[in-house]
């Protein structure tokens, strides 16, 4: 196999110069399900389902545009700036697409994937914009550390976390008796479910409101306030009681996890 991926990557290069950043990644088994792996330092990641076979990818430098403008990237008196392309590492191995930034993400690289509709995604993205996912069936693990979340109409299973952002997510079909996470540290999260999703629900946001328009059954309260006493070592005698609620919907199954620091959470039935 390790042929066919030095055949891939040459093929994609010659993609890049003829088609403006547009690389076509031939599946090794396109009758089975894909997994795509991106991970960015700086930059967007946008994934869409498609209808053909193969995972293809593009990449742009127009994050950089939306930056202040720094003194290397300001032309002399007389002269144009030469535009680059983001540099982009892509290898496929069993029908799993591993894809990795180059040496421009330190300007910011806008990524775009299409993808077969059946395909498990594990994105990741540090300093940039948004991870967007639209139409895509699979395990979904996605993580954005500055910026936020928006999974629309997917299927499967999620695990979705940002630290300074809100998590959207719209869901058509849950798949499989997995657990699910929606987190954010800063940021609201707003979870749409199918009517008959059956799950057991572990709920805390420590500065704002939690709604849903689902028939919540509460748990009775199983947090027991834990206590911590110092005083023998000069130290305090501390109490600390935690804010999660659980409760179940549909008469429960998997744990679904929805959590935030700093702001709401809203559940709604679709």
């Amino acid at each position: 196999m390790q042929i066919g991926r030095i055949v891939i990557i040459a093929v994609a290069c010659v993609t890049v110069a003829a088609a403006q950043d547009k690389i076509t990644v031939p599946l090794t088994n396109p009758a089975q399900p894909a997994t795509v792996k991106a991970s960015m330092i700086s930059g967007s990641i946008r994934v869409t389902a498609g209808s053909g076979r193969d995972v293809v990818v593009s990449s742009s430098d127009a994050e950089s545009a939306r930056r202040p403008a720094r003194d290397r990237d300001v032309a002399p008196p007389g002269m144009t700036r030469i535009g680059g392309r983001p540099g982009l590492d892509i290898e496929e191995d069993h029908n799993v697409v591993t894809i990795s930034a180059g040496s421009m993400t330190s300007r910011g690289a806008d990524l775009t994937i299409e993808v077969p509709a059946n395909t498990n995604l594990q994105l990741r993205t540090i300093n940039g914009s948004a991870i967007d996912v639209t139409g895509v069936n699979g395990d979904l693990e996605i993580e954005n550390s500055n910026g936020s979340i928006n999974l629309t109409n997917v299927s499967g299973s999620v695990v979705a976390h940002t630290l300074n952002g809100g998590v959207t997510v719209s869901m058509d079909r849950i798949t499989g008796n997995k657990p699910m996470s929606f987190t954010s540290m800063n940021g609201k999260v707003d979870v749409t479910l199918p009517a008959d999703t059956k799950a057991r629900l572990r709920l805390k946001s420590d500065n704002g409101s939690i709604f849903s328009d689902f028939d919540v059954k509460l748990e009775p309260d199983l947090n027991k306030p834990v206590v911590e006493d110092r005083r023998s070592q000069n130290g305090k005698y501390k109490i600390s009681v935690d804010k999660a609620v659980t409760g179940t919907i549909n008469g429960g199954g998997p744990e679904y996890t929805f959590q935030t620091m700093n702001g709401n959470i809203l559940i709604h039935k679709k």
